[in-house]
């Protein structure tokens, strides 16, 4: 009995040979703007606000067995440029079941200085990602979601700096996002294909919103704070589904009940193919 469990203990500190782990630990020194350059196949994604003076830390976790993994923090000048990739093996096998095959799981983890303005862009695959955007200063998000569920806070507080534009593509995943009003920007695009999104508008709207939004197959739904002005117009089908009882139809657009006309608005132009785009108010 002794000398099996000895052997036991042994083999409980026999780490997996293929998992290879990146860590990044890179000073802020004089950096003043950065990218964030992400295409993540598979496993969990945790990316945050971390320490001021640090530009990025965090780590990559991965099975160089069916992945390629890279994790890398380059400087220019003053403009540095963070690289997440996970590339898998073609002949990856699926049979997650079975216990001889693919004990994989990858994750990563990244924490980026909340001073510097970033540009994000992001692309997941399969797994899960949260991403809170929280005191980070935002000046441009781009998401693409592939089979995988994305959960997404801009934030309680609102971004200090303008963002450019936001860019939400999900194909056959799930996306959630709070807190959008808090990016502070203008010009919001999203394509929902045959996923599910769920966006949250509630907050103070201090300023002009434009939304651009495209259902195929998907559904979408959209939640506002009781109150908010509300401008909607539509291109639809036969197999759209659109709720729009709580608005008053003038001219070619919807507008929210009541409309305050000296307030900013929400102004979405929609394509609404097959999917399902539901609205839902909530009070302050």
């Amino acid at each position: 009995m002794r000398l099996i469990y000895f052997i036991c203990i042994i083999s409980l500190g026999i780490s997996n040979s293929h998992e290879n782990i990146i860590t990044l630990n890179e000073l802020l020194n004089d950096t003043q703007s950065l990218k964030v350059n992400i295409s993540y196949s598979l496993g969990d994604l945790i990316l945050e606000h971390g320490q001021n003076n640090m530009a990025v830390t965090g780590y990559l976790k991965y099975n160089s067995k069916n992945f390629e993994g890279k994790l890398e923090y380059d400087q220019f000048g003053s403009h540095g440029i963070l690289n997440l990739e996970t590339d898998m093996d073609i002949n990856f096998d699926w049979e997650f079941n079975d216990n001889t095959k693919n004990l994989i799981y990858n994750e990563a983890e990244l924490y980026i200085s909340p001073v510097i303005p970033i540009s994000l862009n992001l692309g997941v695959g399969m797994g899960n990602s949260l991403i809170s955007l929280d005191k980070i200063k935002v000046e441009e998000f781009n998401l693409d979601c592939g089979l995988c569920e994305t959960q997404i806070d801009i934030g309680e507080h609102r971004n200090p700096i303008d963002c450019s534009s936001l860019d939400v593509d999900a194909g056959l995943g799930t996306v959630k996002i709070k807190n959008l009003i808090n990016l502070n920007t203008t010009d919001m695009d999203f394509d929902c294909g045959l996923g599910t999104m769920e966006l949250d508008f509630t907050g103070v709207l201090l300023k002009e919103i434009y939304v651009d939004l495209s259902v195929g197959l998907g559904s979408v739904d959209l939640i506002f704070q009781t109150g908010t002005n509300v401008i909607f117009k539509y291109d639809g089908s036969f197999l759209s589904n659109v709720d729009l009882s709580d608005f008053r139809y003038s001219g070619d657009k919807y507008y929210s009940i009541p409309f305050i006309e000296d307030n900013p608005s929400i102004v979405i132009t929609g394509s609404i193919g097959a999917g399902t785009l539901d609205i839902h108010w909530i009070e302050n």
